[in-house]
């Protein structure tokens, strides 16, 4: 599989920063897509460090990664931002929000999620990013909006995956990947051994790797899937498996 040139600056980052981490100071990095967090994890094993991530909430899809020597408590930097707006004049969506933060032309790795709400969202942010957007972002759409940065964590809506219920022939990890994506399980297995595909945040080349519940999928570029119940098996020894999946925000747009 071709690395591309984003994740290829990703993995010298991540490599310097296992780096600093081994020669012994805590390393709060940026912000990594949920399915890249397996290189951090590859990056911290090689470097005999550990490694933790931080998104702001359970859900999140982008984290903020920390490497830090073992034994030492991780340290996270980044900031809640809320944004507002006049809901009788406008009502921005997440596309209209997310492509006016684009165009002010920062580094997404700056920058987590951004979670929408009624009336108003909230974005976790470093301080590259925190300290401009206050005065740089006022308007998204047709909306002007008012950017703040707040002392303490936001109650956010809580948000749930979209529910998939299928029937695999085995908790194989192809079996489950295809059938809940809808893709052939040749597709699938593919997809996995070009180092796509990562269980419980940490790269899984093998598509015959168990799958169970509680595990978390992730496909790059395409979202992730939490696996919620496994149920007996049916007359015709098949496993019914109901599923969380969580499009990334990528593949909507």
């Amino acid at each position: 599989m071709r690395i591309t040139d984003e994740e290829e600056r990703a993995r010298l980052l991540l490599r310097q920063g296992a780096a600093q981490a081994a020669r012994g100071r805590t390393a709060p990095g940026r912000f990594l897509p949920a399915e890249w967090q397996g290189l951090a994890v590859h990056e911290a094993r090689e470097a005999g460090v550990e490694v933790a991530f931080d998104g702001g909430h359970p859900d999140a899809e982008r984290v903020q990664v920390c490497f830090c020597p073992p034994g030492e408590t991780p340290r996270f930097t980044a900031r809640w931002l809320e944004i507002r707006w006049n809901a009788r004049f406008a009502s921005p969506d997440h596309r209209d929000l997310l492509g006016s933060l684009m165009g002010l032309g920062m580094d997404r790795a700056y920058m987590g999620d951004l979670v929408s709400g009624e009336g108003r969202a909230w974005l976790y942010a470093l301080d590259q990013a925190a300290e401009r957007l206050p005065t740089e972002w006022t308007q998204a759409g047709h909306a002007s909006i008012a950017v703040t940065v707040l002392d303490s964590p936001p109650e956010l809506p809580i948000t749930h995956g979209a529910p998939v219920r299928v029937t695999v022939p085995s908790l194989r990890l192809d079996a489950v990947l295809a059938a809940v994506l809808k893709l052939s399980r040749a597709a699938a297995a593919e997809r996995i051994r070009s180092g796509e595909v990562s269980v419980d945040h940490r790269q899984e080349l093998r598509p015959d790797h168990p799958v169970g519940e509680g595990t978390l999928l992730s496909l790059r570029g395409t979202g992730r899937v939490k696996i919620r119940e496994i149920g007996e098996a049916t007359r015709k020894d098949r496993l019914p498996v109901t599923a969380e999946l969580f499009i990334s925000s990528r593949s909507r747009s």
